[in-house]
């Protein structure tokens, strides 16, 4: 180990090598050196500490003086002869430091709104605007008390408190309604309130509540444990106190018996787009969005086939026409073509009539043939007149033939009734999650190795489409009137 005495002059004249580094001693002060590596010049110290060498780093040549560097030495070759490790000082400084910025940080997070930290979460988060719209929803709807609350204000009993009240419904407001005593009618009216019926419990609605504002609570508080901050998650007391409803997932469907009667009650319907739109979540088993939002650019129907881009796990979802959708969706074409050449009929027949209509209904027919051309000229397959372009809940439809027929269901009972019957054809499950686009669990290997396309898709599909048509053709519950015997 070569010596010299440490000046600023001597520090310069050293050469840097081209590779590795060499340590240079001072001739006057024992353990004080500099170290010469290719890229800088470095002061240090080294001295053993309670039997162990230990090399503690003052700083470099271009950031400080020989001259202060020497003094800096003393005093550390001083602490070391005393058993302090330098090194070791320095470590427990910046946890130290660190803890105070967590700290530091740990109350700022915690003095964030609950509408803050929402905000937030959906800006990161990659989400849906549906999802988006649902979540502040719940917040709005369930929490709206809480949004100006700091979130290190909110506590596992005002979750627990909170929880119970959602799924009891008590956040309910009574309605109001005048009351005028009987025999007097002068009297003065009263404003009573109306409690009414025993309000409906909303379990599920508890649930989604608490598990949204847990993900926001996560998101914003972090993951502090490494730093020593601790910060429970209030919404965990659920879990600790199991107190989650759990609420069963929906197991709706149209039953086998009912199929002929809901397809006669669709079939009746005035409203095309909407029949055509419920037959067709029957025969694809898509999600009501998923078809409300297909568009005449994503069916091919050179190749049979469509493709839905805005799916749930957000990967492309491309099916086969079998030969009734194939059918459904020409018609839905040529059937928007029809619509608007009968409604010009209608216009033109009634300029013939113009003095005998009245301005309502002159109104009324030019909003027909407007109706009509902005529905062929839309982009979706299954156009509607609100804002979005397309269809969007077919409620009043579900209704018209809910009341005609008395099955009550939804789009997604719709869905489940084309993957049970998917599933009583033997089909494989590999096949069904890829007909309704589920992804395959993780560790499966042996789906990750299975590819199906459309063309490996397409006799599952029609066999499918098959089996639909003959539940819906076969007679079920007829009534054979029994002649008497004759004595």
């Amino acid at each position: 180990m070569p010596v010299i005495h440490i000046t600023k002059t001597n520090v310069e004249r050293l050469d840097k090598p081209t590779e590795g580094r060499v340590d240079y001693f001072d001739d006057t002060l024992r353990g004080f050196g500099v170290r010469v590596s290719p890229t800088v010049k470095t002061y240090f110290t080294m001295r053993r500490v309670h039997g162990k060498l230990v090399r503690a780093k003052i700083d470099t040549a271009d950031k400080i003086t020989a001259e202060k560097a020497r003094r800096q030495a003393e005093g550390m070759l001083s602490d070391m002869g005393k058993g302090n490790d330098p090194n070791e000082v320095k470590r427990q400084a910046k946890q130290r430091a660190e803890e105070t910025q967590h700290l530091d940080e740990e109350k700022e997070r915690q003095a964030v709104t609950l509408a803050d930290a929402l905000a937030a979460f959906l800006e990161k988060r990659k989400l849906k605007p549906k999802t988006v719209a649902i979540y502040q929803q719940l917040f709005d709807l369930h929490l709206s008390d809480w949004l100006k609350l700091p979130v290190g204000e909110i506590t596992a009993s005002m979750v627990n408190q909170r929880h119970s009240g959602i799924a009891a419904n008590k956040r309910k407001r009574p309605a109001l309604r005048k009351v005028i005593a009987p025999g007097k009618a002068d009297a003065r009216r009263t404003i009573e309130k109306d409690e009414g019926p025993e309000p409906k419990r909303r379990e599920a609605s508890a649930d989604g509540t608490m598990r949204v504002l847990r993900a926001v609570l996560n998101y914003t508080f972090g993951d502090d444990e490494e730093a020593g901050i601790v910060r429970v998650n209030p919404v965990r007391t659920l879990s600790r106190k199991k107190s989650w409803y759990k609420v069963p997932r929906r197991r709706t469907l149209i039953k086998n018996s009912d199929l002929p009667a809901w397809s006669k009650g669709v079939m009746a319907m005035e409203n095309d787009v909407a029949r055509d739109f419920l037959l067709f979540i029957l025969h694809t088993g898509l999600r009501r969005n998923e078809a409300a939002t297909l568009k005449w650019s994503q069916v091919d129907f050179e190749e049979a086939s469509f493709t839905i881009t805005d799916t749930k796990n957000k990967e492309p979802h491309t099916l086969p026409l079998s030969d009734y959708l194939d059918k459904l969706l020409a018609g839905r074409k040529e059937g928007l073509k029809v619509e608007l050449e009968v409604a010009q009929e209608a216009q033109a027949a009634a300029r013939i009539t113009l003095d005998t209509l009245t301005a309502k209904q002159r109104q009324t027919i030019t909003n027909r043939v407007a109706l009509a051309e902005s529905r062929l000229t839309s982009p979706y397959v299954f156009p509607g007149e609100g804002v979005t372009g397309h269809i969007v809940e077919p409620k009043r439809a579900i209704d018209t033939v809910t009341e005609t027929t008395g099955i009550i269901f939804s789009c997604h009972d719709l869905r489940r009734t084309f993957a049970t019957i998917a599933e009583s054809l033997d089909l494989s499950g590999y096949t069904v999650k890829a007909l309704l686009n589920h992804k395959q669990q993780t560790g499966d290997v042996t789906g990750g190795y299975i590819i199906l396309n459309v063309d490996r898709l397409r006799e599952p599909m029609q066999k499918i489409t098959n089996a639909i048509q003959e539940r819906i053709k076969k007679p079920h519950g007829q009534v054979v009137r029994l002649q008497a015997r004759a004595e």
